[in-house]
């Protein structure tokens, strides 16, 4: 098991048409974002241009949370809105503009990744999937089995879980949190 914490002042910004994007994580880990060659994504962006049109990526499901506003959006041609703390979840291929500025936090899933459970809680969780993450919301301990971290504000906790072994995870405040099976 390997226990990898990702500081969001560690992130490097980089430019999509509507604002900056910050990339925590992606699988494998020579993949790369431009060349659509990856099968997991985890990344902060700032929606700064109202309107803006997110990028589109065939073969893909995003997970989309807003950290600081309300989004309102166009979906394929329906009005929606998601409040602040609200999971949106949608095919990445889908025609999305945004009608709000704020910040958020995106995983991109490939579509050969199945049986994902990606979800905000607060509540302890028991898993053996290869792969989780938890993204803090608020500065907190985690605790992963036995060993405590202390995370700030918009870090992001990933565990690599090869063997499989039985992982038992504690969160200090609410999180967003995922584990799947790459």
């Amino acid at each position: 098991m390997k226990v990898r914490i990702i500081e969001r002042i560690q992130v490097k910004p980089s430019i999509w048409s509507g604002g900056k994007t910050y990339e925590y994580c992606i699988y494998p880990p020579e993949g790369s974002y431009s060349d659509r060659q990856f099968v997991l994504r985890i990344s902060s962006a700032t929606i700064e241009s109202v309107p803006s049109t997110f990028t589109k990526f065939e073969g893909f499901r995003r997970y989309l949370v807003m950290l600081d506003n309300t989004l309102q959006i166009n979906h394929n041609k329906e009005d929606k809105e998601y409040k602040q703390d609200s999971m949106f979840v949608f095919n990445s291929s889908d025609d999305i503009t945004s009608f709000s500025q704020g910040t958020d936090f995106n995983l991109m899933l490939a579509h050969s990744i199945q049986d994902e459970v990606v979800e905000l809680r607060v509540f302890p969780f028991m898993t053996k999937c290869n792969f989780v993450f938890v993204f803090a919301l608020k500065a907190m301990d985690i605790r992963v089995n036995k060993e405590i971290f202390k995370v700030e504000q918009g870090d992001c906790v990933v565990v690599e879980n090869p063997n499989e072994v039985l992982l038992d995870i504690e969160m200090g405040n609410r999180s967003i949190v995922g584990y799947l099976n790459l």
